[in-house]
């Protein structure tokens, strides 16, 4: 069976990030998909094999096509009229577009997330903060460094305590992730570049809400820059 704790930051399934919960198996199938789409484990437009999956995760057909079916409203699958659901197109072009409103609505998000933390809410976001100052004296290959960014990003926007917000950061946090890691198969993603997380965290933990919008706001925008130069 596949664990049921793996990438549980990353999910968007309504439990609390970094915590333990009972899933549905709907939810675990969504979860183990959506990274396999975001990480290009599934390549773009390759055909979703539901008996494969069905069988790697030991689970009926039914939470299968559930979890295609939400990942299909996220814009990661595409299905085909007697053909089946497919892996979504990656479209280069629509980088600027959703660069554009993460720019807009991170700031926002770390803003909010530094006025509304909660003791409770310490331990995880001082255990992303350890991982991401960690970085430096360990290799991460790339693809968990950007699971990693979605993580920290995920349990940022869980701390907004607006479902409406949290659901469209979420959604349009995985399509930049996995457009990222589209062009970045080009040119790695330096270890630098997920640093600076580390002190919009800080900024979160000390409830300094301008400061963490400021450099959330720079995070955002660098992080972009980067990207659009390898292009």
């Amino acid at each position: 069976m596949v664990s049921q704790t793996r990438y549980i930051e990353t999910s968007g399934t309504g439990t609390r990030r970094g915590e333990l919960a009972i899933e549905s198996l709907a939810d675990i199938a969504y979860r183990v998909i959506a990274d396999r789409l975001i990480m290009l484990d599934i390549r773009p437009n390759v055909s979703i094999n539901e008996s494969q999956l069905s069988k790697e995760m030991q689970m009926g057909r039914t939470p299968i096509r559930e979890a295609l079916h939400r990942l299909e409203h996220e814009r990661l699958v595409v299905t085909q009229p007697r053909k089946g659901a497919f892996a979504a197109p990656i479209d280069i072009t629509e980088l600027s577009e959703v660069s554009q409103i993460l720019q807009i609505l991170e700031p926002v998000a770390a803003k909010l997330a530094a006025e509304n933390l909660r003791d409770a809410d310490r331990p995880e976001i001082e255990r992303y903060l350890g991982l991401v100052e960690s970085l430096g004296s360990r290799e991460v290959d790339q693809n968990d460094l950007l699971r990693l960014d979605l993580a920290v990003h995920s349990a940022i926007f869980a701390l907004v305590r607006n479902g409406h917000l949290e659901e469209i950061l979420l959604r349009y946090g995985k399509l930049a992730t996995r457009i990222w890691l589209a062009v970045l198969e080009r040119r790695p993603l330096v270890v630098e570049r997920i640093s600076e997380l580390a002190p919009i965290l800080r900024a979160i933990l000390a409830r300094n809400a301008d400061e963490a919008s400021s450099l959330m706001a720079a995070h955002v925008r660098d992080f972009s820059r980067h990207i659009a130069n390898v292009v």
